[in-house]
Formats: C-alpha cells, structure tokens, sequence
C-alpha cells in the first residue's frame, strides 16, 4: 500500500486525504477548520449559559417562596407591633389611674391638704375609666384585626408571588398562617377596677382626718391659752403674779417663750412652789380679829391647794396625754366639797354660851379652857359656836380664794384658765387619738383595696396568639413549559424549557435586638398627645405620669416604680404624719412587690426557619395540609391575592382602622382614635 502525501497529493498521486479539510499542505488551518472550530465554542458557551439560566431559574422558586413566607409573617410582626403597644396603653393606663387613687389616698391622711384628696381621686378614677374605655374598644378592634390576620397573611405572600413573576416564569403560591385562626382571649383587657370601695375608703380618711387635725387644732388652743395664762402677761398671769406675790424668781419660778417648749407640768410646778412659799410666809398684817381670821383662812386654803396641787398628774406623751389638775374652790358651796369643810383644824374654847369656834387661840374672845379643834362642818351642824368676834365661818374660808379667783390681778384666777385649759386638751387630744386610730383602720382598709386592685392588674400577661404566631408556611408552584431566552437557544442550540417545579419555606418572628420599645411606644405616647390639643391638667401633669408608666412599660423595671415613687414623694411632707407614713410606704411596697416587670417590647421580625419546625408545633406531620390548601386556592397569585383582600377590605373598610378609642381624661366623651392604615397592612396587594 502507498503512503500519500500530507496535503493529498504526491507526485501525482491523487489520493484524499480527509485532513486535507482542516489542514493545508504548508501545515496551516484551513477556512472550514477554522470556522467549525468557532461554531463548537459558540455552541459551547450558549449551551453553558442556556445550562445556567435553567440551573438558577430552576432554583428561584425557592426563592419566591422564602419570600412569600417571609412576607406573610410581617403581616404577623405588624399585628404583634399594634398589639404590644394596645396592651401597654391598657396596663399603663391602669397604673397610673392606680397610682393616682393611692396618691389620693395617701394625700387624704395629710392634714391641711387633705382637701384637694377628692380632686385627686377623682383623677384616678378617671384614668381607670378611660382605661375601661380604652381596652372595651380595643377587644373589639383587635378580634376584628385578628380575625382577617389570615386573610391577610395570605393576601400579602400571594402578592409577593405575584410580584416575582417575570423574565417568562409564572409562579403561583402563598404562604398559610399557623395556627390557621385567633386562640387569643383578649378578656383579659377588660378586667373590672372597681374602685367605688377605694372612693369611699379615701372620703373617710379625709373625714378622719378632718376630724384629728379639727380635735389637735382645738388641743393647741387650749395648750396656748394655759401657756399663755402661765407664762404670759394678759395683763398678768401665774409667773408675775408668783414674783409678785410670793417673790420666786430664777429656776422656782422659769419663764418659757413659746407655747412648745412650755407644758402643763410646768405650770404645776410653779403652783406648788407658789403655795409653798405662800405658806412659809403667810401671817396676819395687822391683830384685828377679822384679819387672825383671814389669814388663818388664806393658810388653810395654801395648804390644801399646796397638797391638791402637788398631787396633780400631767403626762404629756406623743401617745398618751393624762393630765388631772385640781380646780381650786372659789366660793364657799365649793370650798364645802372639799377637805377645808371637813378638816378638823379649828381651835375650840368653853365659853359661858358653850363650846366655840375660834379662827386660832390668840381671837381675843378665846377666854375660856381649849376643848380641841373641829371642822367648819361641825360649825354648820351646830356641834360647835361661832365666835362673834373672829367671826371665823364657810363664808370667811369662801371668800379667800374667790377674790384671787375672780379678777385678773389673783394667781387662782390665772390657775383656773391653766385647769379648765387643761381638760379641753386632755378631750382634745382623746378625740384626736380616737380619729387617728379610725385613720389607721380605714388606712389598712384602704391598702388593702388597693393591693386588691393591683393584683388585678398583675395578673400574668397572656401570651397572644394570633394567627400565624407559630410561623407562616409557604407553598410555591412553578408552570411548566417556561422556555429559555431565544437569544441563548435560537442560533446554536435547540429552544430548551423549566419542568414544573415547586418549593415550600417557612418563616417565624423573632425579637429584633437593635430596638427599643420605649422608643415604639414614647411615639405612640407623643401621636396621642398630639391628638388632644392642649394639655389636660388634672393633678399636676398627669399625663406625664402615664407618660412614664407607658414608656417604662417596654424599659427599664425601675420606671414603673420610679414613677410611682415620684408622684407619691410629691404629695408633701408627711413628717410626723404616722398614717399618711405607712400608707405611703405600704402604696409604694405594693407597686414595687407587684412585680411590673417590663414586657418585652422589641419589634418582631420575621425569619426564615425549617418548615417542619412550624409544622411540628402546629401538630403536622407533613406538607400535604399545606399543599391541599394552596391548591385549593385561586390558580393564579393574583387571583388569591384579591380573594383574600376582598375579605380583609369587607372587615375593615379601604381606609383607617381604628383599632382602639382613647377617651380623654376630663374631656367628658371626647376621645383620640388608634388607627392602622390598612393599605399598609396589605402592602403590595
């Protein structure tokens, strides 16, 4: 056999060569080499972008999915946001209604302010009625939201299916909510606060207290006018008169300024003093019979007011007062209830006419033997004479302390306004004890109502489960017959097409740890405000005060009490205020051992998460529920779309809803609606 040529031809030797189409004799490409070789790379490169067109177009049904779940669950996140901020206006609102009616409790046991008790319970019991306002129209209002929340998550992922639907693929899909309905029992926003038991509980305290303040007023005055009659010169009094009459001056006989460092002892110690010396240095001015007579009088009467005197009680304690001075006889029917009648003292003679009485032995008609003393009560019996001469009687004994004890320049007459003085403030201050001690019991009364009320309120915050609180599951269906761009398939490789396919995610809320609830409500707060126009100001800045208690809500633990604290450090001084002291504290420890935690006020976003976690909780084995209820549906996302929203718009209407109705403090039937734009709610639907 021959071996031809490289290019074909040798030597005449006409053999071909198939290579001879490729490759020249010179050992060059030829024209058809080299247009072939380009033909295989395009048709290369088409058919390795045709493969990776198919390849992500396949997998963007996933996509599509994890968007539609992730859009259902923000319609969730939406719902939890406006329920977070309905239920920390109730809770918030109740507090501060609380705290109010506890400030006015409080306040109610102050004296000189408790007046304005009333006008602040009336404050608290306006919150609570706008709290009941409030939460009656936000069950409503959320149960209404609640119950289309399915529609709605439905609406919102079919829309999003929609939406993703182009570059020649057409999806259909959406994402269903589990649960599937509302196991939120929104009762508990309705709890009653009845408050009427709390009203009548502050009322009497104030009573009470009226009554103390009017029973220690009344005690004061009495003590000032015996201080006065004391130490105070109008136009004389015991001091002076003691100086003057009985020369004491210095430590027996002290002068004390004021009404509050003087006492009632003090007044009976300078009595006995006075008596004392009144006696050391009594004795007759002149030898008439009339004046041996007086002045055995006056020595009897020192004696007996000296012992009567000495004998007096004054205690005067925070807790206790027992004062018992005696009111020394002034006229002769006194004097006979007292031992200067009955004391056998009196010097006795046998006279010619008989036995007499004489006002001593040295009576110049003391002639005859001394037969023993008797009493001014023997006189009267007869059992004895009267001497006419000394003229020694009741009348003599009345008249001694009735001329000190009836002008203003006599010790007894300035002793007598200390005694009377002295039995005033002694009731005085009993009706004050007693009124004290019903403040007390309506005190602890009152607290109790209150801890009550608080209990009510602290009652555990339910969880709310709404519609899709579980998760949202979304089940996505590509057509098939999807055909490739004819710009990849048309010149060089056969037109290719996408088999149907599908794809199922899931998605969940989670907390968004970059956020703050306060800030969510503090705006919340600032939108209502503005809504009532001028400020509403029923006890100070009230509204402040729910202010606090709404932002701390969703903050900081010492905001609630904080708050609380700070309304009830603002009710004035309780110094020496015993009732007004405990309730304060008791109020405070209550708030405090309440337990207002904060809620957990960071936004909610969802996440995608295994559908099967979502499945698992919701009591599904499989996706074959969530498959029968997507094929169920309309054929196209459209289609579901606006068969879900014309069930959301037929709840709600197109425009604002109010999901709650704030009424006004004050304002009689003026309130402030909480709305949600619901084209916002169904977002691209």
């Amino acid at each position: 056999m021959g071996r031809g040529r490289k290019s074909g031809h040798d030597n005449g030797d006409e053999r071909f060569s198939p290579l001879s189409l490729f490759v020249q004799d010179d050992g060059g490409y030829t024209t058809v080499a080299m247009a072939l070789a380009l033909l295989v790379s395009l048709t290369l490169v088409f058919s390795a972008a045709s493969v990776e067109w198919a390849l992500s177009r396949s997998a963007e049904v996933q996509e599509v999915a994890d968007a539609a779940a992730l859009a259902g669950s923000n319609c969730v996140a939406a719902f939890s946001t406006v329920y977070q901020v309905v239920d920390a206006c109730v809770l918030s609102l109740g507090l501060s209604g609380m705290v109010v009616m506890g400030t006015g409790l409080v306040v109610a046991a102050i004296p000189f302010v408790q007046e304005s008790s009333p006008g602040i319970i009336e404050a608290g019991r306006q919150l609570l009625e706008a709290r009941r306002g409030f939460a009656s129209s936000a069950t409503t209002g959320l149960s209404k939201l609640e119950k289309v929340l399915p529609a709605l998550i439905m609406a919102n992922s079919a829309s999003c299916v929609s939406a993703n639907c182009r570059g020649g693929l057409s999806y259909v899909g959406c994402a269903i909510p589990f649960p599937q309905t509302s196991q939120t029992d929104y009762s508990y926003l309705e709890t009653e606060l009845d408050t009427t038991e709390m009203e009548e509980s502050a009322e009497h305290l104030r009573e009470a207290t009226e009554r103390r303040e009017e029973a220690l007023k009344r005690a004061n005055e009495a003590k000032e006018r015996a201080w006065r009659a004391d130490c105070i010169d109008s136009p004389m009094c015991m001091r002076s008169r003691a100086e003057t009459l009985a020369g004491l001056y210095g430590p027996v006989n002290p002068h004390y300024p004021t009404v509050d460092s003087w006492k009632f002892e003090y007044a009976r110690l300078r009595s006995v003093n006075y008596y004392r010396t009144r006696i050391a240095i009594e004795g007759p001015e002149n030898q008439w019979p009339e004046e041996l007579s007086r002045s055995a009088a006056r020595r009897a009467f020192y004696e007996y007011a000296s012992e009567a005197v000495a004998s007096g009680v004054c205690v005067e304690e925070e807790d206790h007062v027992m004062i018992d001075l005696p009111e020394l006889p002034r006229t002769a029917a006194m004097a006979r209830d007292t031992s200067l009648y009955t004391e056998v003292r009196w010097p006795c003679t046998e006279e010619e006419s008989g036995r007499t009485l004489h006002s001593t032995l040295a009576c110049p008609a003391a002639i005859g033997a001394y037969s023993g003393d008797a009493s001014l009560l023997d006189l009267e019996l007869g059992y004895v004479l009267r001497c006419d001469t000394c003229g020694m009687d009741m009348s003599v004994m009345g008249s001694v302390a009735s001329a000190s004890t009836n002008i203003n320049n006599g010790y007894e007459h300035y002793w007598r306004i200390v005694v009377r003085a002295s039995r005033d403030y002694v009731e005085a201050r009993e009706d004050a004890k007693r009124a004290e001690q019903e403040m007390s019991d309506i005190a602890r009364e009152g607290s109790s109502l209150f801890r009550q009320a608080l209990d009510a309120l602290s009652i555990n915050r339910p969880n709310v489960l709404p519609a899709g609180a579980w998760g949202c599951v979304s089940v996505v269906y590509r057509k098939e017959g999807t055909s490739a761009p004819p710009e990849l398939t048309a010149s060089f490789i056969p037109g290719m097409a996408l088999p149907r396919g599908a794809a199922i995610s899931a998605a969940t809320l989670a907390p968004d740890g970059g956020t703050d609830g306060g800030t969510v409500l503090g705006r919340a707060f600032d939108g209502l405000k503005e809504g009532w126009g001028a400020p509403v100001e029923l006890v100070g800045s009230i509204t402040e005060l729910w202010g606090k208690m709404l932002v701390g809500y969703g903050s900081a633990y010492g905001t609630v009490t904080g708050a609380a604290d700070t309304v009830l450090d603002g009710v004035g001084s309780l110094f020496g205020e015993t009732v007004a002291t405990w309730l304060r504290s008791k109020i405070g420890g209550f708030v405090d051992a309440c337990g207002f935690k904060p809620a957990d006020m960071r936004l909610r976003k969802p996440v995608l998460v295994r559908s099967q976690l979502v499945l698992d909780k919701a009591g599904l084995g499989g996706i074959g529920r969530v498959r029968s209820i997507v094929e169920s549906l309309p054929a196209s996302p459209e289609g579901i779309a606006q068969f879900c929203l014309q069930q959301v718009l037929g709840e709600l209407g197109s425009g604002d809803f109010t999901v709650a109705n704030l009424p006004i403090p004050g304002m009689g039937d003026i309130s402030i609606p909480l709305t949600v734009d619901v084209s916002e709610l169904v977002g691209a639907s």
